[in-house]
């Protein structure tokens, strides 16, 4: 019986030999979506001496060994993990290889005036091919004496999707969602693609340099061939195909959402010079130790290659927050290669920087080079409680962050924001909403709603905000509308997520119970809502007395505690235990519960957080 037979309908640990160029990194984020961060161990050189800490020191919950390295390196210390490749046609991948190092050569030397004047960038692909560390690389550095027989699954980078398909039924892998890497680059590089392949003298000299490589691509797509004709799975048609590479198949339509890590940063910096962007800030963790790297995305582009500096000494930072792990060293910067359209484009574009660590990711870093929407007046400013229009816009980005995260809010979602107030949520959610996207925002303060519409609407259109009279003491006491008789004005199951940021501290108990059962009629099944609140257990009890907290919600009332006895709307918290029995009986699954600062603890976000799911 084959290998790949024994492997059918089973769940096992893989070794992955990543070959440069040759969609490793895609398969990277496949890797992350199906097993644990604990599970996956990445070895890459430069991680140093650690990259051999499997080997020295093995950790037993490790199921998956992934990155740039021989085939045989694992083989006698874990017989028992199977092996995959990945290859590519040489001379294409040496093309595309040849413009990943250029791009680093122009990174490390970007900070000179005039790039015309770097040398080594110029080399050109003729000189790069002959070099003798890059002929015959996948024989050489990668599958060396091995066979491909010895491996248990080869596939093809330019059968990727398909490949992949075929590999999931084979370890019996759950669903995943396939993400779009960047293309390279560099501006020349599809042109002297198409140049290299249309010159048969080129092609028959890099082909003659590189026969070792040539024979074993030529062996890998018999051996798929063969492999696809005596497999018994149900291989992609070509609509299947372009229905999965369009994201109409049903594993790209998945919510994706994850709970990050408690961490604390920013992007202070990001500019654009010699056609390089260059990012600098600073993220530190609460216990999860220094940073390992970064996930970019741009725009609706991922970015898989630029510098980093890591890891930069950050008194500042230690400074002001000397409790958090490796502050003294929380400064980074990033240096990524643009082409002219990615510069044009970029102006507006969503900068969203995901850090990760070794047990997990930190929460998502946002900014953009120049925001699209004027700021709110201050006097507006201040009826959100934020301490200046600095604050307004941390604040802003760092919603977006969540609904991205922890909702799984995606660019074509339709979002409803209960309170919209002066516009916190759209302030951000502008630069990622795409115009088949829709955003629906109510409010009971009138000038408020006025002001969007024509700050926001007007250039926005599937951006909708609404007034209704509903009375609140503190926001519209004149209003005519009883808010737990207030039906939202939206059909059952019309929206993906929903976002309450600011109203739900300012409600009373009843008004609480109608707007959950509001919610949960507008989403669709499998649905989410975001609530930020005031959870009062015996933790927020004890530091409240103890004086720790800024909200001292002390006087109780009707199932809830409020800061102002004769004006309860200005700040209520209810009892945990309570607020989450409501939440069940209206059928809402809770998916994450998180504690914030309001009463003296430590963490990153202010209130207290709650994602909530509808049934599907």
């Amino acid at each position: 019986m084959s290998k790949i037979n024994q492997l059918e309908g089973v769940k096992t640990k893989i070794v992955s030999i990543h070959v440069p160029k040759t969609a490793g990194t895609t398969f990277k984020q496949v890797l992350r979506q199906i097993y644990h961060l604990e599970e996956i161990f990445f070895d890459y050189p430069h991680r140093g001496d650690f990259r051999h800490n499997m080997l020295t020191n093995p950790k037993p919950e490790v199921k998956v060994i992934h990155g740039h390295f021989p085939s045989n390196k694992y083989d006698y210390k874990f017989p028992e993990f199977r092996k995959i490749i990945w290859l590519r046609d040489p001379i294409k991948r040496l093309i595309s290889f040849y413009f990943f190092w250029k791009t680093w050569q122009i990174l490390l030397e970007s900070d000179e005036q005039n790039l015309s004047s770097v040398k080594e960038s110029n080399l050109t692909f003729i000189e790069f091919a002959e070099k003798p560390e890059m002929q015959n690389v996948i024989k050489s550095k990668f599958v060396q004496e091995q066979k491909l027989t010895e491996f248990d699954f080869v596939g093809i980078q330019e059968f990727f999707p398909e490949d992949l398909h075929e590999l999931k039924f084979i370890l019996n892998w759950p669903e995943y969602k396939l993400e779009t890497q960047n293309t390279n680059p560099y501006p020349e590089y599809k042109s002297l693609l198409e140049e290299v392949l249309s010159n048969q003298e080129i092609v028959d000299k890099i082909s003659s340099i590189n026969q070792e490589d040539i024979e074993l691509y030529q062996e890998a797509l018999s051996l798929r061939e063969t492999r696809r004709k005596t497999s018994k799975i149900q291989y992609y048609t070509q609509e299947n195909l372009k229905n999965l590479l369009s994201g109409k198949q049903e594993i790209s339509q998945q919510i994706i959402k994850t709970n990050p890590l408690l961490t604390w940063g920013s992007i202070d910096r990001a500019v654009i010079k010699n056609q390089v962007l260059r990012l600098s800030g600073w993220v530190a963790s609460l216990d999860a130790g220094m940073v390992e790297g970064f996930k970019v995305l741009i725009g609706n582009q991922v970015f898989s290659f630029f510098e980093q500096n890591l890891n930069i000494p950050s008194p500042d930072v230690e400074k002001i927050h000397p409790s958090l792990d490796s502050a003294s060293n929380a400064r980074f910067r990033l240096k990524i290669l643009l082409n002219q359209q990615q510069i044009n484009q970029l102006k507006h574009s969503l900068i969203a920087l995901t850090p990760q660590f070794q047990c997990g990711e930190g929460i998502i870093l946002l900014k953009v080079l120049a925001p699209l929407l004027p700021l709110p007046e201050e006097k507006d400013i201040k009826i959100i409680d934020v301490d200046g229009s600095g604050q307004f816009i941390r604040t802003s980005f760092k919603l977006l962050g969540d609904l991205i995260q922890r909702l799984g809010l995606q660019p074509t979602d339709h979002i409803l924001d209960v309170g919209c107030n002066i516009g916190t949520v759209p302030y951000s959610l502008v630069h990622y909403l795409q115009p088949s996207g829709r955003y629906e925002g109510f409010d009971m303060v009138k000038n408020l709603i006025s002001s969007l519409q024509k700050e926001i609407t007007t250039h926005k259109p599937n951006f909708n905000f609404n007034w209704h009279n509903i009375h609140h003491p503190l926001y519209n006491p004149t209003g005519t509308i009883s808010a737990i008789n207030f039906t939202f004005p939206y059909p059952d199951e019309s929206f993906n997520c929903v976002c309450i940021s600011h109203l739900l501290t300012h409600l009373q108990s009843l008004e609480i119970i109608h707007y959950l059962d509001e919610i949960y009629r507008v989403l669709k099944p499998g649905g989410r809502c975001l609530l930020i609140c005031f959870l009062i257990n015996s933790e927020s009890e004890q530091l409240i007395a103890k004086g720790k907290s800024y909200q001292q919600l002390i006087y109780e009332t009707e199932y809830g505690f409020t800061k102002d006895i004769n004006l309860p709307e200005r700040g209520i918290g209810f009892r945990e235990s309570l607020l989450l029995e409501w939440i069940n009986e209206r059928g809402f699954n809770v998916l994450e519960k998180s504690y914030g600062s309001w009463c003296g603890r430590t963490s990153s976000f202010k209130e207290d957080l709650l994602v909530l799911e509808k049934n599907i």
